[in-house]
């Protein structure tokens, strides 16, 4: 009799529970499912990347037929995401030889450290190159055209040392650190899940 009692009790107690969640189902359904227009998202979106990335030509073509079957705005927004994301990590870029600087920019000791080393050490000059090759790309990142700061920029050589590169200006490459990580390591799948434009773009996502 006492069992029946309290699972009488705690029936009554999980109905009660249970009523909320039927009567406002449609109200968090929409919290869990939110819906939206997602046409509106990706023009969002191209007008970001296209200020902020504008080397890069991603293509929107295909994404919606991607993304139509699903119903959950922010799940599509993520897709959308991601495969921009994976445009730009896998956008064709080969590191080349850059335009040089006016003689009257260039300081006493630059023609001679130059030359490449023996021993592949960067000249004493290495910060002073790298700042001159930022200020002549106009402070943008060489692949993708976005703003970087002098402090945040990547300079790399489009002639590797081993290749017999120099140190010259025309030589030096200013990226910014994402694409610089791209061009340089040999696992773009594993390196495209970090990076800094990812997170840019998934702050566009709604909450």
């Amino acid at each position: 009799m006492k069992l029946d009692i309290e699972f009488i009790i705690y029936s009554v107690i999980i109905i009660f529970c249970l009523i909320p969640l039927y009567i406002y189902r449609k109200e968090i359904y929409s919290k869990f499912s939110k819906s939206g227009n997602i046409k509106i998202f990706i023009k969002d979106i191209d007008a970001y990347l296209s200020l902020h990335y504008p080397k890069i030509n991603f293509d929107f073509s295909n994404i919606l037929k991607k993304v139509e079957e699903e119903k959950d705005i922010k799940i599509k927004e993520i897709l959308v995401v991601e495969d921009l994301v994976s445009q730009f990590a896998t956008y064709e870029y080969e590191l080349t030889t850059q335009t040089s600087v006016s003689r009257d920019k260039l300081w006493s000791s630059y023609d001679n450290n130059s030359k490449l080393l023996k021993d592949n050490k960067f000249p004493i000059d290495w910060n002073q190159r790298k700042e001159a090759a930022w200020i002549r790309d106009k402070n943008k990142c060489n692949r993708c055209g976005t703003k970087i700061k002098l402090i945040d920029s990547q300079a790399l050589l489009a002639k590797q040392m081993r290749n017999g590169g120099g140190f010259n200006l025309e030589n030096i490459v200013i990226l910014c650190s994402d694409c610089a990580r791209l061009v340089r390591t040999s696992n773009i799948e594993k390196t495209s899940r970090d990076l800094l434009i990812s997170d840019r773009l998934m702050k566009q996502v709604k909450n």
